[in-house]
């Protein structure tokens, strides 16, 4: 596609899917996933309240020491416990929910009706495709998002302006990453690709689509932007307002993360029906 035909997919895909939305098609997996992270940042908020001083509190000293279990340290504690706990998460059933909105999203932009169940069903049975495609992005993610503040990590210090330029470009990189593998669970799901074959496929489709895959995981992760921005700010609320209140900005967070992925996974599955429906037309026109 050039890029005005790209465009014009993106905004039909978006289209597609606040349609989609509205009739509340591929939510129920994806709640599911938000209502889990909720209950493990209540379990981390609350660790010294029972029942979850038993195992939350062990784990908590484990992770991050004993002072984290003191407040208000407790709450400053909480974003990197909770960040840790939700990469846990995403690699157990973060690639599990999505496969599941993928089909309902498929089944609804086919003109089709299916229960919400199904969705489920279908992304159970290839599970452990799902987490190896989960955990090969997250491992990515962290090599890109790591591997520079290791080495450059003293401009937070030294040249505040620079760091932030490096974090900027590395969250653009990761958002590059993010794209060349965001159709990989739906040619499993859909196309029932094998885990190194739906990654090679993903990155195929990314690379000969830039404009419209860049887009589909960059503009919904602009809604990220403000609860990132309080969460950074952790010890400014914690002072200036309340340490509690930092389980409410995660909170938020939560609610965001729920809409953006929603958004891209839903764009993602419409472009990737219309994409990979033009590469089998243009497949069978070229053997007649």
């Amino acid at each position: 596609m050039d890029i005005v035909q790209q465009f014009n997919a993106l905004i039909w895909s978006w289209a597609e899917t606040l349609r989609a939305l509205r009739r509340r098609v591929g939510v129920h997996p994806l709640l599911v996933y938000a209502a889990v992270q909720l209950v493990v940042l209540v379990m981390l908020a609350l660790f010294a309240y029972p029942p979850f001083v038993s195992f939350v509190m062990p784990l908590i000293r484990w992770r991050l020491g004993e002072g984290a279990l003191h407040y208000p340290t407790s709450f400053l504690a909480l974003r990197a416990i909770f960040g840790q706990a939700d990469m846990v998460l995403t690699v157990l059933l973060g690639g599990f929910v999505t496969g599941a909105a993928v089909w309902l999203f498929s089944v609804y932009y086919g003109g089709g009706e299916d229960p919400r169940t199904t969705g489920f069903r279908v992304a159970a049975k290839r599970y452990i495709p799902l987490l190896v495609i989960a955990l090969v992005g997250l491992a990515i993610a962290q090599i890109v998002t790591r591997v520079p503040m290791g080495f450059w990590g003293h401009l937070a210090d030294e040249r505040p302006m620079r760091f932030r330029i490096l974090r900027m470009m590395t969250i653009a990189v990761v958002m590059g990453v993010q794209a060349l593998l965001v159709y990989a669970i739906p040619y499993v799901i859909l196309g029932g690709r094998r885990v190194w074959s739906a990654l090679g496929s993903s990155v195929s489709l990314a690379v000969r689509n830039p404009v419209t895959t860049y887009l589909i995981v960059a503009v919904p992760a602009a809604l990220e932007l403000l609860p990132a921005l309080l969460v950074r700010n952790s010890s400014v609320i914690a002072y200036r307002f309340a340490p509690e209140g930092l389980a409410v900005v995660l909170g938020l967070w939560v609610v965001v993360i729920f809409f953006v992925t929603y958004l891209m996974v839903g764009a993602a599955t419409r472009f990737y029906l219309y994409a990979t429906q033009d590469d089998a037309e243009a497949g069978g026109a070229a053997e007649v």
